[in-house]
């Protein structure tokens, strides 16, 4: 019949006639390919005709005529690929009947069929029609199942496998993956990726990231370069590409076999394969979508840690706060992210996490699985919380973290248990948080503009403010000692966090960096709560060695301000052991010792050669008469270095201090030697003053007022303006032969000089009016911007005109209504 059907003969007629010839003829196939282009209405026909002769040839192994049929069909989809959906129900057919041959020539060339199918294919007959969207999935499901690897013979596995991952790559990119089911196709098609991915010896964020090309449309067949790593990498491309295409919808979708596969195959720890993948996965994500990841995997960890109040430590669990440390700490921005909720939800993870159990500081035995699994949830947890600081996503984000961690420090409280957890404990696990944050924040990228604005008043950039901390000052007079420490290590690490070396370079005259009016508060409660944690009954050997290293950062944070500043609480606490208020000559040596060693840092700090030898023939002097504490000895630090009490430390020696430094001294040295002189003041007066006023007394608190706050700005420049037409128009060369010109200034006279002449008979004269304000050009209009503005008032009230006459005319400053 069909000899009488021209699709028909025009099919037969590419098919070779004499056996050896390879593929089809090409005229009658290029006459074919013009016939069904110009024709669309046949391509059913077509499609049905070669399904029908693909069916049969397969029937009588006749693998030429299929491989020629293949050909056609490749042929006729690029240059039919507008019609496509006409015969793509017979292409999907065709290609999956040949994939059941079992023959690998056949089935690679039908792979590259489905390759260019895949290319012009845009899925939207899926969902439509159901017998073609089923046929569509089976045929997917077919090349997946190369991907297994499970042919006996090793070769012919590999080269399966490659073709099946060339398959899936094609789906993947194709139109058509989400124009039907995607959850569906994605079912198929992802699973394969995972398995590779998982089974291979490379992370799978480095295959990704490989700079090794793969050519989808390159045959298998004869070629050297198919192997094990080659197919590794097509794997971790196709995953790359597959969610990097993905809407914000999708990605919980994309995500959920992902998870599956981990819980069905054990893959959770170690954390390597699941760190690796999800590295994979953000660095795919659309930027927007990225944060859809953080979301997911609290989620997961909300669903992991067990219905009760107490974890159960698994390596699920384990494995998801690794994965969110390494997220929330990777240099890819998390755009969208709602930080504080993000930093609630991880600060509370943590707490439940430690609940009948202390925070892990150190890697335990790899043999003790729960106690590897705690570890890693402890610094994972903590680290997560310090990986938000180092992406700035709005202005004062850092302040609102740290302010959020430093009210979870509880300071005026006086519960013995917070969450379930001892006080202390909580409050040592905050603290790590905050030094993490502070460690992070010292890289952050600060706002361009807030970061210019500081540079370029030679002001400290400094993420955090330090008012965010003055909430929490109280805990340096905390009841419990490591408490008290920790806090004043965290805050010395802060102080040193926003320490330059620009601040610290030796400069004529001294850079004033205390100026903003949180800083000056902040030093003050600090200055207050050292004094009163010296007088403190418990104050032990660690707390003396923590005032001293505290003192030296806030000295360098705030430069010679802080210098200034400190002086007189140094000799206020050196008074209060000359006076006999801190009682036991060893403590009175430890706190003597500190002052005087505060002295030799200052010294060093501002290059005062004076000073540094009054400090160093001072410490000798004590040292020779035993009034000097071995703690700032470097030769017997270690020694004493696991004392903690007084009582224990040289307790042979009852020698009080005698040798106390003479203020006198001090200040002629540095009024007269050092770099704390401002320009102005010359004699070194107002510095001197400055140094002797006495701690808590009227002249100390009036100081505040030198240490003023001054704008880092020039506002007047960024005070918002309008911009007219004219104030940027060049008026002069327009206006040259403009006479009468009216300013403000010259007003009167102007308007003096256009009252109009009356006649001797009463008549107004024959010169025309003139209004004086018609006179007014632009240009008197044009005012500069920082032009300085005259009080009207006073304008007015110099105006004034003389009328000597009836006028015909109005007059601008005596209007008629007028009396």
């Amino acid at each position: 019949m069909h000899l009488y059907v021209k699709h028909a003969a025009l099919i037969n007629n590419c098919y070779p006639e004499k056996e050896g010839e390879d593929g089809p003829r090409s005229s009658e196939l290029s006459y074919l390919t013009f016939y069904a282009s110009s024709r669309p209405v046949k391509l059913t026909k077509v499609g049905s005709f070669i399904e029908k002769k693909v069916e049969g040839d397969i029937r009588k192994s006749r693998k030429q005529n299929n491989i020629v049929s293949l050909e056609i069909i490749k042929a006729l989809i690029q240059s039919c690929h507008r019609d496509l959906n006409l015969f793509s129900k017979y292409v999907v057919k065709i290609l999956s009947m040949v994939l059941d041959s079992k023959d690998i020539a056949l089935i690679d060339l039908t792979c590259d069929t489905y390759i260019v199918f895949c290319q012009y294919h845009d899925g939207s007959t899926l969902g439509v029609d159901a017998e073609f969207t089923a046929e569509f999935e089976a045929l997917v499901s077919k090349f997946a199942g190369f991907c297994s690897g499970s042919h006996k013979d090793e070769s012919m596995a590999l080269n399966l496998e490659h073709i099946g991952h060339r398959a899936l790559y094609a789906t993947i990119t194709s139109p058509a993956l989400h124009a039907s089911n995607f959850k569906v196709q994605l079912s198929i098609v992802l699973p394969p990726l995972i398995t590779a991915l998982a089974n291979s010896r490379t992370p799978a964020n480095a295959l990704a990231k490989s700079e090794t090309s793969v050519d989808v449309r390159r045959s298998t067949i004869n070629n050297n370069d198919v192997n094990k790593g080659l197919i590794d990498i097509l794997a971790a491309k196709s995953t790359a590409h597959l969610f990097g295409q993905l809407n914000g919808a999708a990605v919980r979708t994309a995500l959920s076999p992902l998870f599956v596969f981990m819980d069905t195959k054990k893959k959770w720890w170690p954390p390597n394969f699941a760190v690796s993948i999800m590295e994979l996965v953000l660095d795919a994500l659309q930027p927007q979508n990225r944060y859809l990841l953080v979301s997911e995997i609290l989620q997961q960890l909300e669903a992991a840690k067990g219905d009760g109040e107490r974890y159960v430590m698994s390596e699920k669990l384990a494995s998801l706060v690794s994965i969110l440390d390494t997220i929330l700490n990777a240099s890819v921005p998390l755009v969208g992210i709602s930080v504080l909720e993000v930093l609630n939800s991880l600060f509370t993870h943590l707490t439940k996490s430690l609940q009948g159990r202390r925070f892990r500081d150190e890697d335990p035995d790899p043999s003790d699985l729960e106690s590897t699994y705690e570890y890693a949830i402890h610094q994972g947890f903590t680290h997560s919380i310090g990986g938000l600081a180092s992406q700035t996503y709005y202005h004062n984000q850092l302040n609102d973290i740290t302010g959020y961690i430093v009210a979870k420090l509880r300071t005026g409280t006086l519960l013995d248990q917070v969450e379930g957890l001892p006080i202390a404990e909580y409050r040592h696990v905050a603290l790590i948080c905050l030094e993490l944050i502070i460690s992070t924040s010292k890289e952050a990228n600060v706002e361009s503009d807030e970061s210019v604005m500081l540079q370029a008043d030679s002001e400290p950039v400094c993420p955090i403010s330090s008012s965010a901390w003055l909430p929490a000052i109280g805990l340096l007079t905390d009841r419990t000692p490591e408490t008290r420490i920790d806090f004043a290590q965290t805050l010395t690490r802060y102080l040193e966090a926003c320490t330059t070396e620009a601040d610290l370079a030796p400069e004529p005259f001294p850079k004033h960096l205390l100026v903003q009016h949180g800083d000056v508060m902040f030093l003050n409660s600090v200055h207050e709560a050292l004094l009163d944690w010296v007088q403190m009954p418990a104050c032990n050997v660690e707390d003396v060695g923590s005032i001293y290293t505290l003192l030296c950062g806030l000295t360098r944070r705030f430069g010679a301000d802080g210098t200034i500043r400190t002086m007189p609480l140094v000799f206020k606490i050196q008074a209060l052991v000359k006076q006999g208020t801190i009682k036991q000559t060893s403590r009175q040596r430890a706190v003597a010792a500190a002052t005087l060693q505060w002295f030799g840092m200052v010294a060093a700090m501002h290059q005062i050669t004076r000073l540094s030898e009054y400090a160093r023939k001072l410490k000798e002097e004590r040292i020779q008469n035993k009034e000097y504490s071995p703690m700032f000895v470097p030769e017997l630090a270690d020694s004493i270095a696991h004392i903690r009490e007084f009582e224990n430390l040289e307790p042979e020696n009852t020698t009080p201090v005698d040798k106390f430094i003479d203020r006198h001294i001090v200040v002629e040295i540095i009024s007269k030697d050092g770099p704390l002189r401002d320009e102005e003041d010359t004699h070194g007066l107002d510095l001197e003053s400055k140094l002797y006023a006495e701690w808590g007394s009227e002249a100390f608190v009036n100081q505040e007022r030198t240490f003023r706050i001054r704008s880092s700005r020039d506002l007047e420049d960024i005070k918002p303006k309008l911009a007219t037409p004219w104030m940027s128009s060049n008026f002069d060369s327009s206006q040259q032969n403009q006479k009468n010109t009216v300013k403000v200034e010259n007003l009167k006279e102007a308007l003096a000089s256009q009252q109009t002449p009356i006649s001797p008979n009463g008549r107004e004269g024959s010169e025309p009016e003139i209004d004086a304000l018609q006179i007014m050009t632009k240009k008197s209009l044009a005012k500069r911007p920082k032009d300085t503005q005259t009080d009207i008032d006073s304008i007015l009230s110099t105006l004034s005109l003389v009328n000597n006459g009836q006028s015909g005319s109005t007059s601008l400053v005596n209007p008629p209504y007028k009396g």
